[in-house]
């Protein structure tokens, strides 16, 4: 293993400090970030428009792209300027966090026996309140037993393992315990350097048996259990649920499919408009090509015009002859999903590769011709964004040929259960204990909550809730914390009052038809006090703008 360079990344910027060189020390940090700063050295970019850092600080710290780095500025020739970034080691914490996930305890000593590291199960053992640190206490201070039998002293005087030693013993403040030990030296090179203990008592081991016994039997049933063929792409089938607003979603996208036209799918974040756009493009005449998906708004903006145009080797430092999505999906598909996330000045560009049905690589002399069927999608009203100037009018309507709307999972609540059902079924082969069910008091949270990131969220939280379970049921404790302290929150309308009439026939009416009843008469209040006018009825109702139009549509509302 090489030695680390005292820098991961060095900047060399000229006297304006616009970025003219760039050198790594690290061959990891080059292979994620050479494309990005090669951009960056060929568009002369100004260090502080790309790291947040000022002209005047000669060194700090600063939090770029999730990672912390530290950094210092050092004069350069001609008037230029260094910049020496590294990126902070996050590996000791990394080791302590691993080491207080096992099930048994663990001490780490020094070579003289002093206490390095005790994890939260050694603590627990040990009755060694959290408060109390132990580091630099030796072994002999803090438990009463006698040094030629102690596991970790015999392993640090011998410079031998000593394994599963049972022994009867005392901590200092006098709590008994009864545990099998094993140790090891440890060493660098030929000198030993400490000694790493692990402990376990009799709970530890009961746990563990049926802990093992459970995994056992679903190592042994995997192979029955795991789907026949792997996920190979989305298809219609996937789109789970019977509500209306969700089937009218589909019912648009399978009519439209087999056409060439352009279409863009609106909806919340996590609605399923991958899922759609796939599905569009394995039911239509394109199928047989490539589909390929951009997501616009994980992209830096530097990055998406070469991404989608490709490169031409030598137009910049670094760069290549590189197809881009454009090319790729030839005869294909592109999805360019959360276009509003993209630059309007990219957006041009793109507007006039489709009005010429040709682009040109980054760098290159040569139109290239496409053929290609533009799958976009909004994960806000597209009206809206036009008018917060998000959005290009004219590429908008361009790409918006077909317009289908995906119901956010409040729209279609109904469906709820059957999604829950089908997630736990489809991952079920993945975890030691099935689980099959939800607590009753989880179904009501569930029902209760709004899910704002929608059915990506839920599925979210199943997972969570999968990996904490220990039998086939959710229960509240398996539940992200968030989850429990999140109260639905009910918006009235200015001045709406509604109170179900005393002549209600209770024996032939459900929950729902009085819930739709209420919504309906709410909306109808509403729209009257704002004049019709959809844009402020929906801001004072707490809706979307295509969530309000949604409801008028299904209670047929005329306007």
């Amino acid at each position: 293993m090489s030695e680390k360079s005292f820098f991961d990344i060095l900047f060399y910027t000229d006297r304006d400090a616009q970025c003219r060189e760039v050198f790594y020390g690290d061959p990891d940090t080059e292979k994620i970030y050479s494309l990005l700063f090669n951009n960056w050295i060929h568009e002369k970019r100004h260090i502080t428009s790309v790291l947040p850092i000022s002209l005047k600080d000669t060194e700090g710290s600063f939090i770029w792209d999730g990672d912390s780095f530290l950094f210092k500025k050092l004069s350069g020739p001609k008037g230029g300027f260094y910049y020496l970034l590294l990126k902070e080691d996050y590996q000791i914490d990394l080791y302590r966090q691993t080491l207080n996930h096992l099930t048994q305890g663990v001490q780490i000593y020094d070579r003289n026996g002093y206490a390095v590291f005790f994890n939260q199960t050694s603590r627990k053992i040990s009755q060694i309140p959290s408060s109390l640190d132990v580091q630099g206490k030796h072994l002999l201070d803090l438990f009463a037993l006698d040094e030629e039998v102690s596991t970790t002293m015999t392993a640090l005087r011998t410079q031998a393992p000593v394994i599963n030693r049972v022994d009867h013993f005392r901590t200092s403040a006098g709590i008994s315990i009864l545990s099998a030990n094993t140790a090891y030296p440890l060493k660098r090179g030929k000198q030993i350097i400490g000694a790493a203990a692990f402990e376990q008592t009799r709970d530890i081991v009961g746990a563990c048996k049926e802990s093992m016994i459970a995994t056992e039997q679903a190592l042994n049933g995997f192979k029955n259990n795991v789907p026949a063929t792997r996920f190979s792409g989305y298809s219609f089938e996937n789109v789970i649920g019977h509500g209306k607003a969700l089937q009218e979603a589909v019912s648009i996208a399978k009519k439209i499919a087999p056409q060439t036209n352009s279409v863009l799918l609106v909806g919340e974040t996590g609605t399923g408009k991958e899922i759609f756009a796939q599905s569009i493009h394995r039911s239509s005449k394109r199928s047989q090509k490539k589909f390929v998906a951009l997501n616009c708004a994980a992209i830096p903006d530097s990055l998406i015009e070469s991404m989608l145009f490709g490169t031409q080797k030598g137009s910049f430092t670094g760069s290549e002859n590189r197809p881009g999505f454009f090319e790729e999906a030839q005869g294909g598909t592109l999805f360019l999903d959360e276009l509003n996330s993209m630059s309007l000045s990219m957006q041009s560009k793109i507007l006039r590769a489709l009005q010429e049905n040709s682009f040109r690589r980054v760098g290159g002399q040569k139109d290239i011709s496409m053929d290609v069927r533009i799958i976009s999608s909004c994960n806000k009203d597209p009206f809206q964004c036009i008018a917060d100037n998000q959005l290009r009018k004219d590429l908008f309507y361009r790409l918006s040929t077909v317009m289908i709307e995906l119901p956010p999972l409040s729209m279609h609540m109904e469906d709820l259960e059957e999604l829950i059902q089908y997630h736990l079924s489809a991952t079920a082969y993945q975890y030691v204990h099935n689980v099959t069910a939800l607590d009753n008091q989880v179904m009501d949270l569930f029902k209760s909550y709004s899910w704002p990131g929608n059915v990506r969220e839920l599925f979210h939280v199943l997972d969570y809730a999968q990996n904490l379970a220990d039998g086939d049921t959710i229960t509240l404790e398996h539940l992200p914390s968030y989850l429990l302290k999140e109260q639905k929150s009910i918006k009235k309308a200015p001045g709406v009052s509604y109170t179900p009439e005393a002549s209600l026939d209770w024996e032939n009416c459900s929950l729902q038809s009085l819930m739709d009843d209420y919504e309906n008469k709410v909306i109808l209040k509403a729209l009257e006090h704002f004049g019709y006018n959809i844009t402020q009825t929906a801001q004072a109702l707490g809706l979307r703008r295509q969530s309000l139009q949604y409801r008028i549509h299904k209670y047929g509302i005329h306007i």
